[in-house]
């Protein structure tokens, strides 16, 4: 998330991947770095916020999580 807002404090549009589990930390993370409106892609259950997937799990996720990025970044 950190990697991401700075990219953004740089003019590089980024968009951070973020387990839906630690939503609210990021949305804090967001918030100290003077950056509260910042928009973040969550990743949720039945994957396991460890981030510890199997490569056909990252297939889905990736799947899943692509249009939204596009989205963040286009939009």
């Amino acid at each position: 998330m950190r990697d991401s807002v700075e990219l953004e404090w740089e003019a590089i549009p980024s968009v951070a991947i973020v387990h839906a589990s630690m939503e609210g930390t990021a949305k804090a993370m967001a918030r100290v770095s003077s950056m509260p409106d910042y928009g973040f892609v969550t990743v949720g259950y039945p994957h396991i916020p460890l981030a510890v997937w199997t490569p056909e799990e990252i297939d889905e996720i990736a799947r899943e999580v692509t249009p939204r990025l596009i989205q963040r970044l286009t939009t």
